[in-house]
């Protein structure tokens, strides 16, 4: 769960850049990979209130590369995922 705690955080900074609307020269490549990596891990543990959180944040940062959303959007489910992430390394194992 360590590692998925750690994903969840750069999934957070990335809606973060989407919120800030910084042109960092990050890979679309990298932030669609997460976007996938959120959505698949949403579905896998789809019986979860936190899987929902997930599958928005996925799809949301793939919005984030084409459209302007309003900024308190990217900012919920950047908190989100940031309590989630934390959460994860604080209550998983370190594997």
């Amino acid at each position: 769960m360590f590692f998925l705690g750690i994903a969840d955080l750069i999934a957070a900074s990335l809606l973060i850049r989407g919120f800030y609307g910084l042109p960092l020269p990050i890979p679309e490549g990298l932030i669609i990979g997460f976007a996938v990596y959120l959505i698949v891990k949403g579905v896998i543990f789809i019986f979860d209130i936190g899987s929902v959180m997930d599958i928005g944040g996925g799809i949301l940062l793939i919005l984030s590369l084409y459209i302007s959303l309003p900024i308190p959007i990217y900012l919920f489910f950047a908190i989100l995922l940031g309590i989630k992430g934390v959460m994860s390394m604080i209550g998983g194992s370190r594997f």
